[in-house]
């Protein structure tokens, strides 16, 4: 599954704001400094830890905060505001917020690897973000599935020298996603299509007026 992110590019308008301009889960140049750790997510498991520093330096819209990223799934606080969500106000991106996961018995169920939002912070992004804009990109309420969550061992790119200082045997969770049920898997899937069939169409009418 790759690995997806709301916020890629940056947004006209400094100065930055943690929770209003700049996602709380996101990275800024002044955290660029990493550690092995016991996980408290997963216990049992080592985990890499970052310096926590949000707010110095400039933001790094392509990349998320590892322990900011796993509380918030840990914990579904909101991506953008870092505050809590609840059941009945938990929303995920159609297409930024992650992807489709083929399981051991083939089956495929979604896999979300950025915090839900509020469906305000969700606007807001939508607005904010031109990645969201350039693919119209809609949000989606998990309809008070919490999903499961999953550790992701594989190395995110740009910390092999820090994989490469691991015990024999010891694997890091770098990252981690919900893996969310057949139902909303569903409704997900014929909500991608709906959005399929509109940006085909709105295709046509931008050909046909060429």
């Amino acid at each position: 599954m790759k690995q997806a992110n709301t916020e890629d590019e940056t947004p006209a308008g400094p100065p930055w704001r943690v929770g209003e301009s700049v996602p709380w889960s996101v990275a800024w140049t002044g955290e660029q400094a990493f550690r092995l750790q016991p996980s408290q997510t997963f216990p049992g498991m080592v985990e890499v830890g970052q310096r926590s520093r949000p707010g110095e330096g400039e933001p790094m819209f392509a990349a998320i905060h590892v322990e900011r990223h796993r509380a918030a799934m840990a914990g579904h606080l909101c991506h953008v505001c870092g505050r809590p969500t609840t059941a009945n106000d938990r929303w995920v991106f159609l297409h930024a917020s992650g992807g489709m996961v083929t399981l051991q018995d083939g089956s495929e169920l979604y896999g979300a690897n950025v915090p839900a939002l509020h469906r305000a912070c969700a606007e807001r992004a939508r607005a904010q973000c031109p990645h969201l804009g350039r693919l119209d990109d809609e949000p989606i309420s998990t309809g008070g599935d919490a999903g499961r969550l999953i550790p992701r061992t594989d190395v995110v790119p740009g910390m092999e020298d820090l994989a490469r200082g691991l015990p024999p045997g010891v694997e890091a969770v770098f990252s981690c996603y919900r893996l969310y049920g057949e139902a909303f898997t569903r409704r997900l899937v014929r909500a991608c299509e709906a959005w399929e069939k509109r940006v085909r169409a709105a295709r046509r009418r931008g050909h046909d007026g060429a």
